[in-house]
This record gives structure tokens, sequence and C-alpha cells, in this order.
């Protein structure tokens, strides 16, 4: 993640106000919050930021590789739990690239779930045909 405003520095946070990524020498801190310079000023005029509602659209894509994961545990698992990964890697760089989506917590578990589930499904299989091997 890069600072808005300086695209060659690591961002270290994001604004309380605009929820966009600087870096330290673009935010300031302001009775425990950070903010950036243009939402910095409202914080001390005594109004709020402009928090936009669209700081909590939630990810379609982190929505959807977590129901893949799960009804990858019950189901089609070899072709649902990598289909789940997939999303959740794709959702997580979306997430990154825009400050206005939600859902980082949602990649996670289908990242979790998608990598447990392959590997049970691949330790059954190989039970699976060791049983039939020693028969």
């Amino acid at each position: 993640m890069q600072c808005k405003n300086h695209p060659e520095v690591a961002a270290v946070d994001r604004c309380s106000g605009c929820a966009e990524a600087f870096c330290p020498d673009c935010l300031v801190e302001i009775q425990g919050q950070k903010y950036c310079g243009a939402c910095k000023t409202m914080a001390l005029r005594g109004g709020t930021p402009q928090i936009a509602e669209e700081a909590t659209l939630p990810c379609k894509e982190a929505n959807e590789a977590l129901k893949y994961a799960i009804i990858g545990l019950f189901c089609f698992g070899f072709i649902l739990e990598p289909v789940a990964i997939s999303k959740a890697l794709k959702a997580r760089k979306m997430i990154e690239l825009n400050p206005r989506l939600s859902g980082s917590g949602k990649c996670t578990a289908a990242l979790i779930i998608g990598v447990v589930g392959l590997l049970l499904w691949l330790l059954g299989m190989y039970v699976r045909i060791k049983g039939l091997r020693q028969n």
C-alpha cells in the first residue's frame, strides 16, 4: 500500500476522515485520531471530516471467496477451494488498492478455510488411494 501523496513511499496508516492511505509525513494526530492535510482542517474547526459512506462498501469478491470456501468444505472441495483461494487473493489486492472497500477479515477467513479444506481433500484422496492399493 503506497501513500496517496507520495507513491514512492509506503503508507503506514489511513486517515480517520477519508480512509485514504498515507505515509507518516502526511498524517497528523488530533485527539488520538490520524488525519491527512485536508481532513485535519475539518477536525481542528470542530467539524467532523467528511467520512464517506463509501468507506464501508463490502468487497463482493471477499464475500464470494468466503462462500466458495465454506461450500467447498462440504462438496467439490477440489474445485471450489482453489477458486476460493484465488478470489480471496484477488479481493485482498482490491481492498489494498481501494481504501473504501471492507472485507479483509473475510479474505483472511476464506484463505484459511480454502487452504485447510484443500489440504483435507488431498489427505482424504491419499488415504483412499492407499487403502485401495492395500486391498
